[in-house]
């Protein structure tokens, strides 16, 4: 798969995750508000003609299997032991990207409200949960976006105990940081360290 961003429908993803029914595709399926469509058949069979006429499905036998670089995609999906579901926010604005990693790879899912999403090859391992602090970390610095600017990163793992940190950037001022019902307010840089090594626990 190359660095450039693959594009893939609701339909699409819902074909893709259905040919590889595993726990960890299964898992992705409701992190992506997908499993409310999982006996949709005409939903799911839209997903598949568009796989193919794509080049991105083919007919094996008499299966419909995935190719080319959604067989990547659909591989780190089915094996996947670790996902990240990051958000970044605005007053005027959100954004929702999914990280999800196995022992082949990983891949970053930036979420689209019109169901039209782009997935891109990442480093997996420890760099993807640097990947989703450094994106934080950026979103909260530049505030290009405005004030107040709001992250927050769940992160779920095979056989471990799902954690999620909040992170509040003002203009002026300490940041806020939420784990769980607790908040306290930190320096800036305190305040990055400790959202890190919240998630990192």
């Amino acid at each position: 798969m190359t660095e450039t961003e693959l594009r893939m429908t609701d339909h699409e993803l819902l074909a893709l995750l259905s040919m590889t029914p595993t726990e960890s595709a299964a898992t992705t399926l409701g992190l992506l508000r997908l499993d409310q469509h999982g006996d949709n058949e005409l939903f799911r069979h839209a997903g598949v003609t568009t796989l193919m006429v794509r080049g991105l499905a083919a007919p094996q036998g008499e299966k419909i299997v995935p190719v080319e670089n959604a067989a990547i995609v659909g591989s780190v999906i089915a094996q996947a032991q670790e996902w990240l579901e990051i958000t970044l926010a605005a007053p005027a604005s959100s954004h929702l990207l999914f990280a999800v990693g196995s022992n082949v790879g990983a891949v970053l899912l930036s979420i689209s409200p019109f169901g039209v999403h782009d997935v891109q090859p990442i480093e997996s391992g420890p760099a993807m949960m640097e990947l989703g602090l450094h994106l934080c970390n950026e979103y909260l610095a530049a505030g290009t976006e405005g004030f107040p600017a709001k992250v927050s990163i769940r992160r779920m793992r095979v056989d471990a105990e799902t954690v999620q940190a909040f992170l509040t950037a003002v203009e002026s001022g300490p940041w806020e940081l939420a784990l769980g019902s607790v908040e306290s307010t930190h320096p800036a840089a305190e305040a990055l360290e400790n959202f890190k090594a919240a998630l990192s626990a």
